[in-house]
C-alpha cells in the first residue's frame, strides 16, 4: 500500500516537472518569454510531490532496507534549493510582470536553465 502511494507521489512528481518544463520548451518559440502560471503549478507541484517522496521512503525503508535505500540527503537538498530558487524568482517574475506589463526574459531562461539543472542532478547524482 506504502508503495503504491509512493508510486503515485512519483507520478505527480513527473506531471509538476513536465508542466514546468514543458511550459519554458513551447515559449522558445514565442517572441514574449515569460514565466506562465502552469509553471509555477508544475514547479509547486514538484515541491510538494518531492517532499511527500523522501517522507514516504522512511517507513519504506524500515519494512524493506534492500528494496527501499534511503535517499542521498544532500541530492535531495540540493533539488530542494534548486526548486525553492525557480518559486522565488518566479512568483517575484509574476509580480514584475503585473505591473510593468512585460514577462522578464532572464528570469524565464534561468528557471529553464535550473529546471534541466534539477533533471541533470535526478539523473546522473
Amino acid at each position: 500500500m506504502m508503495e503504491a502511494v509512493g508510486n503515485i507521489f512519483l507520478v505527480l512528481h513527473f506531471v509538476g516537472l513536465a508542466a514546468l518544463f514543458g511550459g519554458f520548451l513551447v515559449q522558445m518559440a514565442s517572441s514574449s518569454k515569460q514565466i506562465t502560471n502552469g509553471m509555477l503549478h508544475g514547479a509547486l507541484l514538484s515541491l510538494i510531490a518531492g517532499i511527500a517522496m523522501v517522507g514516504i521512503r522512511y517507513p519504506l525503508h524500515e519494512q524493506d532496507p534492500n528494496a527501499f535505500p534511503l535517499f542521498d540527503n544532500g541530492k535531495i537538498s540540493v533539488k530542494l534549493l534548486i526548486v525553492l530558487v525557480i518559486l522565488i524568482l518566479g512568483y517575484t517574475s509574476k509580480k514584475k510582470a503585473k505591473t510593468s506589463g512585460q514577462g522578464d526574459t532572464t528570469a524565464w531562461a534561468t528557471v529553464g536553465l535550473l529546471t534541466l539543472t534539477n533533471i541533470i542532478i535526478a539523473v546522473f547524482w
